[in-house]
């Protein structure tokens, strides 16, 4: 019972707003990025399934990009894909990248982004093949999902320093504060869960 109660309050942090300015998280070196599902709860009481589920890095990550760019990308059809192995052309790197139709044909970051279809992002499973690892590796899981959800949004590369765009983060200067903010929240909700 003690442990329900702890799962229920983690549940009820987690989905607090947080913050969207920018701060220093952990990113790995070099790791690089190419160029939904809806998770809205509304009961008063869900169920204890329904708690543990808000506890799912993959879903909160999801709910934080969202608030990180104030928008929801493809009418809110993204459909997001774990422990994918990398697609054909894709450097060794890569731990993540979109994939979409356009206006102008497949992945074209030229269309406008109110024309995206087919979304999907696809998370790497050299780099987070469980939940767990997703959980672990927070700060960079969650920076990599707002980065995928950027591209869906119409958004490029940047070549700024410390953007959450950049296509390859080599330090810890990316990773936004709505991320940092909720990693202890996260690992210790993993280590309930699978605990």
């Amino acid at each position: 019972m003690a442990r329900l109660l702890l799962i229920a309050s983690l549940a009820a942090a987690l989905l607090l707003p947080a913050a969207t300015a920018t701060a220093a998280g952990g990113a790995g070196p070099g790791r690089k990025h190419s160029s939904a599902h809806t998770h809205r709860h509304t009961a008063a009481k869900p169920p204890a399934h329904a708690k543990a589920a808000t506890l799912d890095p993959v879903v909160l990550a999801t709910t934080l990009a969202e608030r990180y760019w104030g928008s929801v990308p493809c009418a809110g059809q993204v459909s997001i894909r774990t422990a994918q192995p990398l697609a054909a052309g894709l450097e060794a790197t890569t731990d993540a990248w979109v994939t979409f139709e356009s206006a102008l044909g497949a992945n074209d970051l030229q269309a406008p982004a109110s024309s995206y279809s087919q979304c999907v992002i696809s998370l790497a499973a050299w780099q987070w093949p469980t939940r767990r690892a997703m959980a672990s590796d927070w700060n960079m899981f969650c920076l990599t999902v707002i980065h995928e959800t950027g591209h869906l949004l119409g958004k490029p590369h940047s070549p700024t320093p410390g953007s959450v765009m950049a296509p390859v983060f080599t330090d810890e200067s990316s990773v936004p504060a709505i991320c940092s903010e909720q990693q202890t929240k996260v690992e210790a909700a993993a280590d309930l869960l699978h605990g």
